[in-house]
């Protein structure tokens, strides 16, 4: 039986018409019905995240920032938070200095520069943020979720490998998308922020389930009882699963939950 469903949102619940669907909500209302909850694990930042979980009263907590934060689902208050140390703020800085990418540096719903350009200004109207410019990022101190370099998919997959190598066990980071590579504290993944959840409301692994598709998604995908990628995910994601679901256009993951529920697996009341 499948007590936790863990979801990604964007590639995963959230497909191209940027809202969940009738069917969706009510497969997911009907799995809490039984006695299972729901649970958010997301890339995005918090006030990100809420544009969409908002239009899901069903949640219970919500991981945002890649496991660096979890909430409840109405309440902004950390009940998990996993900052950046201010000793390796400035390591990371100092490593990507003189690097070819954007950095952009996430404290609670802000995000700070050192230099605004175009796509700087879009990415915040599109993520409903706000951009604030200073002139060095190592000025913030350690109140950084995570640091984000932005670049070309060869470049980002590079920093990304070079940087787990130089840092294994220091930092967490991971790619969200081919173009960004995240890097967080070590105490930060969505594998982690929800482990800490479920052994806080005495879920155990074997009883969770997970739907993921990105590279930011394999350690969690890898830890649950049930790993379930989605179509076309990222092969490291495909890889470390147990199962695939449909596309978040075809509604694949309620689809696969109403498979689910019909053979009495979800739930526990």
């Amino acid at each position: 039986m499948f007590k936790v469903i863990s979801l990604d949102i964007d590639g995963t619940i959230k497909g191209s018409n940027g809202e969940p669907s009738l069917f969706t909500k009510q497969v997911l209302n009907e799995c809490v019905e039984l006695g299972a909850v729901i649970y958010i694990a997301t890339g995005r930042s918090l006030k990100s995240a809420r544009l969409y979980t908002d239009k899901l009263d069903m949640i219970s907590n919500l991981i945002s920032f890649q496991g660096a934060l979890v909430t409840n689902s109405r309440q902004d208050d950390p009940i998990w938070k996993q900052t950046l140390s201010f000793d390796y703020v400035k390591v990371v800085l100092e490593y990507l200095k003189n690097k070819p990418f954007r950095v952009l540096a996430y404290v609670g719903d802000d995000i700070y520069v050192e230099k605004t350009d175009s796509w700087v200004s879009a990415y915040g109207e599109r993520n409903r943020v706000e951009i604030r410019e200073i002139d060095s990022l190592t000025d913030i101190g350690s109140s950084i979720y995570r640091i984000l370099a932005v670049g070309h998919d060869d470049e980002i997959a590079t920093l990304e490998s070079d940087m787990r190598e130089k840092f294994s066990g220091k930092l967490y980071v991971t790619r969200s998308l081919p173009h960004f590579c995240e890097i967080l504290s070590n105490k930060s993944g969505k594998d982690k922020a929800l482990a800490w959840l479920c052994s806080q409301n005495g879920y155990l692994r074997e009883e969770v389930i997970a739907f993921g598709n990105g590279f930011n998604d394999v350690e969690m995908l890898g830890w649950a009882g049930r790993g379930v990628a989605i179509k076309g995910s990222e092969e490291p994601a495909i890889l470390v699963s147990d199962d695939i679901a449909g596309l978040a256009d075809e509604e694949g993951v309620a689809v696969y939950l109403k498979t689910l529920l019909d053979m009495n697996q979800i739930g526990g009341i």
